[in-house]
Formats: structure tokens, sequence, C-alpha cells
């Protein structure tokens, strides 16, 4: 077992041991008036099974379904512009957020979502359904993964002297998938597509970018039939790129342009945002104010955090849910937030 397999677990016994003691009902009397907003992108199997990136999964179909029950009775699930139009705070709210538009969101989270009768926001990046293709996360890792080969290098950039090694231990391809991982998204890589094709050659595979693309994420037909089950489509900008590095012109552009086609596309307003990557520097307040220029009344951040009465609704924090988390460590982290102003799980 590794560190932070470790880890996981003591937070998991940490949050059990609150939920069995009653200790995380009274955090959450002591929250007062909140809402918690629980961020998914994957309802997939992890592992063996999975050829893109493994950390892109928040939750397995069984446990995606425990933790919509958990949220169901002990939340009112409202809808995304709920938090700033309804006042009722007889029970926390919450709001159920899916980003990136991968087709599990359909086809392993919507049966469940639409059983327990709790609604749910798919934020889109609408640049890839226009043209289906892998994003660059799942790109490098199906490359890793697929490889043939226990070790090999990868130039940063043409010339630069200090080669990535990519080693595959023990039939475990996750560390090696960090490898790369982590250069890409400090700027070590300036360009991703250039990288991601040294990376193939390096690893001596093949990529069908578009007809994997097409695969794995969902289609416009999709998003029709979810908002006529109830749920809402909301704008995950257009290209899944990071506004805070862009000028003005062009941020302006990713939000406009995602909105205007999502409208086009479902045949509903679309008014709420989720920041790609949504983390300081990828943000800022002059994204928020241009999210509110282009005509969005709520953008959601990657912000750890609960919202409370006079939050900025163009900088709304949410809850991350990751393949470790257990439903009483949602549940905890949500209490402790809500008490506290932070959380240890």
């Amino acid at each position: 077992m590794g560190f932070l397999d470790r880890v996981t677990n003591k937070r998991a016994m940490l949050a059990q041991g609150l939920a069995a003691t009653g200790a995380a009902r009274a955090l959450e009397a002591l929250g007062g008036r909140r809402a918690a907003v629980f961020t998914y992108h994957r309802v997939a199997e992890p592992g063996e099974g999975n050829p893109y990136y493994d950390n892109v999964v928040s939750a397995t179909p069984e446990g995606f379904r425990a933790q919509m029950a958990m949220v169901r009775d002990r939340f009112r699930v409202v809808g995304p512009e709920d938090l700033i139009d309804d006042h009722d705070d007889e029970r926390p709210r919450a709001v159920v957020t899916f980003d990136d538009g991968y087709r599990d969101n359909f086809d392993a989270a919507l049966p469940i979502l639409d059983e327990l009768g709790v609604p749910a926001t798919f934020f889109i990046p609408t640049d890839h359904l226009e043209r289906p293709r892998l994003p660059w996360w799942d790109h490098l890792a199906y490359i890793v993964k697929s490889s043939k080969l226990d070790r090999f290098e990868v130039e940063r950039a043409p010339g630069d002297p200090r080669p990535i090694v990519v080693e595959r231990a023990d039939g475990d391809r996750s560390a090696a998938v960090m490898t790369l991982i982590r250069p890409v998204l400090t700027g070590e890589v300036a360009d991703r597509d250039a990288f991601l094709q040294r990376l193939e050659a390096a690893a001596r595979v093949d990529v069908d970018s578009p007809a994997l693309g097409r695969e794995l994420f969902m289609t416009w037909e999709h998003l029709r039939k979810l908002v006529d089950a109830g749920h809402t489509i909301g704008s995950h900008a257009h290209g899944h790129v990071a506004l805070g590095s862009l000028d003005d012109r062009s941020a302006r552009r990713e939000l406009a342009l995602s909105r205007t086609i999502l409208e086009a596309a479902v045949k509903r307003p679309v008014r709420t945002v989720a920041y790609p990557y949504g983390w300081p520097g990828a943000v800022s307040d002059r994204t928020f104010r241009l999210a509110s220029d282009v005509g969005y009344r709520i953008g959601f951040t990657s912000f750890e955090g609960i919202v409370r009465p006079g939050f900025d609704p163009l900088a709304v924090p949410r809850l991350n849910v990751g393949c470790g988390d257990t439903t009483a460590m949602l549940r905890s982290r949500a209490a402790l937030w809500g008490a506290f102003g932070r959380s240890w799980l």
C-alpha cells in the first residue's frame, strides 16, 4: 500500500468516525445557511480497464449511487441559478455538477440521477463536441498505458537537454502518467500538441484522437436528452483553456462563443459557466467580470469551499469529488467547511 492509499484510508476512517459518533450531524447544525456544490468529472471504473487518465474518474457507479442518496437525504438539491434566486434556507442546499461532458455522464450517471430524483448541471466545452478529440490529459494517459515499452524518454521541447524519463514500475502505469502530467500543468511544456506528437513517437503508439474522442464524450443529442430529462446544461468555455492566461478579447470569445453554440443546440438559455481548470491563475477577477459582461449569471470555480450568504455569484467555490472519496467523507467535508470554514478531509 502506497503513501497516498494510507492517507486516503485515514481520511475515510476519520469521516466514518464523525458520522458514527454523531459529530457530523452536530457540525451540520453549526453550519448555518450554506450550500455545497459538488464537482464530478467521470463516473466509471478506474484502473486496468480504463485506458485514459484515472484521476479524472470521480466515482464508480456504485459509489456515485451512494453519494447521490446521501446528497438527496442530507440536502435540498437545487439548480445552479437557485443559489441566487432561492432564499428558502430551511435545509442546506446542494448543487451537483459535472465538468467536461464525458459520455459516462449520460450512460452511467444519468440513470442514477433520474432514479433518485437528483437534478444535475453538465458543463460542456463546446469545441470538444464540434471537433471530437481526446483532451490532452486523456491523450497523454492513453499513450503511456498503450505503450509496449517499459522505459522511454521524451523531450520537453526540441533541443531541451532535460528529457522526461518515463518508466513503468511492476506493470503500474499511474506513476508514469503523473511523470508527464506534472510538467504540462506547471507550464514546462509550452506546445502541448507538439509534445503529444513527440510522446507518441517516443512511446511508439499511434493515437486516433478524433475516433477515440467521439467514443469518450457526449454528443449534441445526449445534451438535448439531458435537458428533456430536467437537467441543466452550462458552459465550460469553448476550447477548455485557462481563461486567465488569455487576453480580454480571447477570453471573452471563449465565453461568448460557447454560450451561443449551446443555446442554439439545446434551445434553452445558458446562463451558467464553470471555468476550465478554475483554480487561482486559471481564473481571476478579470475572468469573472468578462463572464458577467457576456451574460452569465453564475460562474463556478475550482476553489475549494462551500457557498455562504453574500457570496460572489461569478466566483462560486465547489467541493471536488475524487474516486477515493467515500460518502462519509463528502458529508463530513461539507460539514467541516460549514462549521469551521475549512476541512481536513
